[in-house]
């Protein structure tokens, strides 16, 4: 092959990029302008964003949801201490001596009628006996007086005795009757002596003190526990009407009535819950702590966690009446506007506010009960500025 052929198909092979560099070059230039245009365009739009943006109130919102009502809402909330219906029964004896047996210790519980001391009653059955046969004597001469007094009233009718003979027989058979009636109450006085020798719970409770132990002699001169009389026993609680003694605050007198259901929490037992009901409510405040006192009664207490003077708190319920599954619409206080004597809130819908006039229930601590004018779902406005205008576009801030 010659050269010249060479050098011909060295030119056949040859790629011609000239052409294609300038293709190329004139497509980047106009991604470059278009990229740039969008640019702009976006700028322009963001800024016309911004600028209807700030006339557009930012509200605070919340969406309102509905609850099964299977539970009572708490109406307000208090604090006191667990007492009993009687408060607490001291138990004594009336007479003085030794106790010689005293089968108890605090904490113990007791039933009616079970012993709590026994105190020495041999002086006392001794006098008992001595009564007894001061009444026998007394019965022998009612009958010896009985058969003169009748001797006595049959000579008389006759004309053998004289008047001063029958009076004297009169009077000394109603002498006699009546130191019969002196000695059988002195039995009677003796008898009471001696069954004041046994101490026996008067109640169903638990021995919450102590004033004596086993071998202690009753007299007025003697010492005794702080708290206890110079005859004093012990101290019961009665555990049959177990009660929450609480402090209301005399504003929220007028939210709680008789028969009121209540949930009592004891202190030491937080997980615990005891159903209650008002059955007290004293007549008179407190004027240093501004309180009402008020008693629930527990029902069916545990013994083993409900003690007396234990601390505890008591939820006091709304009162419920018709279906436990009715829906229920609680929103926040700060939500609801008054004037006068209507209410209304503001919600967001579409996009702008709407003024909702709106029926008020009860409150508790779940916020204002809405009884009409609101629906599951609804977006409300918390706290509404007070420039709000009815149909005005706002955008939402859901909490």
């Amino acid at each position: 092959m010659s050269a010249a052929s060479k050098i011909d198909a060295l030119d056949a092979l040859r790629i011609a990029r000239r052409p294609e560099q300038k293709r190329t070059s004139g497509n980047s230039y106009r991604f470059a302008l278009s990229i740039a245009v969008a640019c702009a365009l976006a700028a322009a739009g963001y800024a016309l964003y911004v600028r209807g943006l700030g006339h557009v109130p930012v509200v605070e919102t919340t969406v309102v949801s509905a609850s099964q009502a299977r539970q009572p809402g708490i109406l307000l909330t208090g604090s006191g201490y667990v007492v009993t219906r009687h408060k607490y029964i001291i138990v004594g004896t009336k007479i003085l001596g030794q106790i010689v047996e005293e089968p108890i210790e605090e904490g113990q519980r007791v039933k009616k009628g079970d012993l709590l001391a026994r105190i020495d009653d041999r002086d006392y059955q001794a006098q008992l006996r001595q009564a007894l046969a001061d009444r026998d004597l007394a019965e022998a001469n009612v009958r010896l007086w009985s058969a003169k007094a009748a001797r006595q009233r049959e000579l008389y009718a006759s004309g053998v005795v004289s008047k001063d003979d029958f009076d004297t027989s009169e009077n000394g058979m109603a002498v006699a009757e009546a130191a019969l009636k002196r000695d059988e109450a002195a039995i009677d006085y003796a008898r009471f002596q001696v069954s004041q020798c046994l101490i026996v719970s008067p109640i169903d409770g638990v021995v919450l003190q102590k004033y004596r132990e086993l071998g202690d002699t009753i007299n007025y001169g003697g010492q005794v526990q702080a708290g206890g009389g110079a005859t004093d026993i012990a101290q019961l609680a009665d555990t049959a009407d177990m009660r929450a003694e609480v402090d209301i605050n005399e504003s929220d007198i007028a939210k709680v009535f008789l028969g009121m259901p209540a949930v009592v929490v004891p202190d030491a037992y937080p997980e615990a819950r005891f159903d209650a009901t008002l059955v007290k409510i004293y007549p008179e405040a407190d004027r240093q702590k501004a309180t009402v006192k008020v008693e629930l009664q527990i029902r069916q207490p545990n013994l083993a966690m409900v003690k007396p003077e234990m601390s505890v708190k008591a939820n006091f319920l709304e009162w419920r009446t018709g279906s436990k599954e009715q829906q229920r619409l609680f929103v926040p206080a700060k939500a609801i506007l008054r004037e006068g004597n209507e209410s209304h809130t503001w919600v967001v819908r579409n996009g702008v506010a709407k003024r909702v006039s709106i029926l008020r229930g009860s409150e508790t601590e779940n916020g204002v009960e809405v009884r009409d004018g609101l629906h599951d779902g609804d977006v409300l406005i918390l706290a509404p500025p007070a420039n709000l205008n009815d149909g005005q576009k706002v955008r939402a801030a859901v909490r």
